[in-house]
This record gives structure tokens, C-alpha cells and sequence, in this order.
């Protein structure tokens, strides 16, 4: 069978024929059956899911039909082959089995297919000698990935393919729940500002990097497109001249420069340090005490078991929009963000929308706004606010201090 005579047998378009050739087999094991869709399985890992599952019932003749249809188990196999191959192949455009399938199955057909990842990163964790407790955290981060998908599909149960490549991150032994967070292994990503902290009280400043474009307001321009001004990074003899970036704000302070002398600042990173990413799963419960718990853990856990000393996390998504200060006053993310040093990315105007909706076409001012989140992001839309993104990093040497506003102070 070729790519074209599955896409056709499949109910899919010719185009994408294209996207599966990629990753296109005639081995007979692209007919076998995932272990996800083999009897006692999920049973065996929903109560992993951190969620209820009332759909469980449903699982067994799902089950049933996979095994009795080849073209949906050689689906199965190719999805997963793509995460494992390049888990950035665009597998969010991969259309649904409803040929084969209802509305309500084709979601989780999907979620089972994700599934299926979770005893290859239980045996990658084994390899690194992880407690298997470590092994939850993925299974638990399926179970958010449920609400996001019933949100753009009438309530029913599932999981959206173009998150599915995050579970290829913890298979290769990089990405980590420990607590409340997760944290990607990263050296320090291209949007992350120049950090310098004295040597004599502990202050720290951070510079826009050489070359940002900055719009009026001090955010970052969008990629590619020229800002009112662009930021100048200047290192000479034992002087660092730059546009300062307010920690409360994320705003490169636009119009001026400061001047420090490096006798007393230092650069806090280098380019070999590693810098993890945090992220943020869902589910509430962001409490002081359980982030400051988390990230103390992190700091831990990469001393620990990859003899790695950790100077500072970083983090880059819609939960970071300075506006969320204003818009959600005293929530457990406003009292998160107030913690940080918050720093500007690049523009964009729907970002958090579809962790939020499960979707993110349309005109998002036709959205629900029926909880305290959807109102917040609502109110933003009709004034004509973009919904952006915003970037934060703290230093582990601060962590003692986490809880009192830290860069706040003067």
C-alpha cells in the first residue's frame, strides 16, 4: 500500500499523503497493535492521569475496533513513528480516522495513541535510575491534555495531536516534573536577556541583548519586523552600556541606557551553563509554598543526578503576560509572576489561546469567557489588547529569598 492508498482509504486528502510519505513503512509491524489499544492497559495507567475518566468504559470497544482494522492500527503506528522520527513533522494538521471512527472514539484513539509513549519514557527514566515515580509526571500531563481537547470538541474526551511531540522531550531524557513544575534541559535560549548581578549587594539587572527591535511600549517587536528603536548592547574596557529591562513590568525601558561597571557586576551565565526551561502544566493549585518547593527540588535534582549546578531557571509562555498582574490581581499566577524577574518576547497576539480554548482559529471575541480566565482574556480582546506572550527568569541564588518580591526591592 503507498501513502496516496491510505490517505484515500483513510477518508483523508491527497495532501496528506505528502506529510505520511515521510515516515511511510511496508514492515509488517506497522500493523501490529500499540500496547495502548491491548486489553488492560489503560487500566492499568488511568489512575496516572491525575483526572477522572469516566470515558473508561468506552476504552474496550475501542480497543476492539483498532484490532479489527488494520488502517487504524497502521495510523496508530505511523503517528508514533513521526514523534519518535520528528516530533515537529506538523502532526497537529494530521486529520482524525472519522472515516473509521465517531466523533467521540476519534478523541480517544488519539489520547490512547499518546498513551502508548508512556512505557518509553518509564524505561528511559529507568536507564537514567530514576525512582519510577518519575514516570507519573508525563502520565499526568496526558491527563491535562484532556480538558484542552474536550474544550474545542463538544466535551468529548481526547487529546490534540499537535501536543503530542512534548512526550518525545521526556523519552530523550530531558523534560522532568519534579513538584508543581517541569523543567526542560536547555542551555540559555536566544530570547533570554544579558544577566548581571553585583558583586557587592546582590542586585541584579538585565540588559536588552544587541539587535532586539523594541516597540513603544518596551516589548519585543514581532520576528522579523522593525521596532521604534533597536537595542544597542555595548562591552568596553570595564563598562556594559544597555537599555534595562524592568523586572515588574517585562518592559526593556526604552529611551534610556545605564551603565555598570563589571569590577562589580559579573555575567551570571555562560554559554555552556545550563539554564532549564520551566513549564507550567495545568491544574491549579500554583501556591507559593509549591513553586518555591519545586524549584528548590529542581535545583536538587540536577545536582544530584546530573551533577549539574544550576544558576538560574527560565521560562517563555502566555501564562507570563504582564497584563495577567492587572487583569488577575492576587491569584496564585499574579503572586507567581511577582516573584520573578520578567523580561519581553517576541510579539504575538494569540498566544494561550488554545491551552485555554483547546483552539485558537476564528474571532476569538466570539469565545466563551465563563470562567475567571476566559473573562480576563476576554477583557483583553475588547479593549484591543494582543494577547502575548512574556518571558521571566529567576536565580537560584534568590530562592532563599523566593516569596518577597526579590527584584521588586527599590
Amino acid at each position: 500500500m503507498t501513502p496516496m492508498e491510505f490517505a484515500r482509504r483513510m477518508g483523508f486528502s491527497p495532501a496528506t499523503a505528502e506529510a505520511f510519505s515521510r515516515f511511510w513503512s511496508d514492515a509488517p509491524e506497522m500493523e501490529t497493535l500499540p500496547v495502548s489499544f491491548q486489553p488492560g492497559f489503560f487500566d492499568r495507567y488511568a489512575g496516572k492521569l491525575g483526572v477522572p475518566a469516566p470515558f473508561a468504559p468506552e476504552i474496550p470497544a475501542l480497543n476492539a475496533r483498532v484490532a479489527a482494522e488494520p488502517l487504524l492500527r497502521i495510523y496508530a503506528n505511523l503517528i508514533l513513528r513521526a514523534v519518535s522520527e520528528d516530533p515537529h513533522a506538523g502532526l497537529g494538521t494530521w486529520p482524525a480516522p472519522a472515516h473509521l471512527l465517531t466523533p467521540r472514539q476519534c478523541g480517544l484513539f488519539q489520547l490512547l495513541t499518546a498513551m502508548a509513549m508512556l512505557p518509553r519514557i518509564e524505561q528511559a527514566y529507568r536507564e537514567l535510575g530514576l525512582p519510577p515515580e518519575y514516570a507519573d509526571g508525563p502520565a499526568r500531563w496526558i491527563g491535562g491534555t484532556i480538558a484542552i481537547y474536550a474544550a474545542a470538541h463538544a466535551g468529548n474526551p481526547g487529546h490534540d495531536l499537535r501536543q503530542i511531540h512534548w512526550l518525545k522531550y521526556y523519552q530523550e531524557k530531558r523534560l522532568f516534573r519534579i513538584g508543581r513544575f517541569e523543567f526542560m534541559i536547555q542551555t540559555a535560549p536566544d530570547w533570554l536577556p544579558a544577566i548581571y548581578r553585583s558583586r557587592k549587594t546582590g542586585q541584579t539587572i538585565a540588559f536588552c541583548r544587541e539587535g532586539w527591535q523594541l516597540t513603544r511600549e518596551g516589548f519585543r517587536a514581532r520576528p522579523g519586523a522593525a521596532g521604534e528603536c533597536t537595542a544597542r548592547l555595548d562591552e568596553l574596557a570595564n563598562r556594559v552600556t544597555g537599555i534595562p529591562i524592568h523586572p515588574a513590568t517585562g518592559r526593556a525601558e526604552t529611551g534610556r541606557y545605564e551603565t555598570i561597571d563589571t569590577e562589580e557586576y559579573f555575567p551570571v551565565l555562560s554559554a555552556h551553563d545550563w539554564v532549564p526551561g520551566i513549564h507550567i502544566p495545568g491544574g491549579g493549585g500554583m501556591t507559593p509554598e509549591l513553586t518555591k518547593a519545586s524549584l528548590e527540588q529542581a535545583v536538587e535534582f540536577f545536582r544530584t543526578r546530573f551533577r549539574k549546578e544550576i544558576r538560574a531557571f527560565c521560562c517563555e509562555s502566555w501564562i507570563l503576560n504582564p497584563d495577567w498582574l492587572t487583569e488577575l490581581p492576587g491569584s496564585h499566577l499574579a503572586r507567581f509572576m511577582e516573584e520573578l524577574y520578567l523580561t519581553p518576547v517576541p510579539e504575538s497576539d494569540r498566544a494561550g489561546l488554545f491551552f485555554v480554548y483547546g483552539r485558537d482559529d476564528g474571532n476569538p471575541a466570539d469565545y466563551p469567557a465563563d470562567n475567571s480566565l476566559r473573562r480576563a482574556f476576554r477583557r483583553l480582546i475588547d479593549v484591543g489588547r494582543p494577547l502575548r506572550a512574556g518571558g521571566m527568569f529567576l536565580l537560584t541564588a534568590d530562592l532563599e529569598r523566593f516569596g518577597s518580591g526579590t527584584y521588586r526591592a527599590g
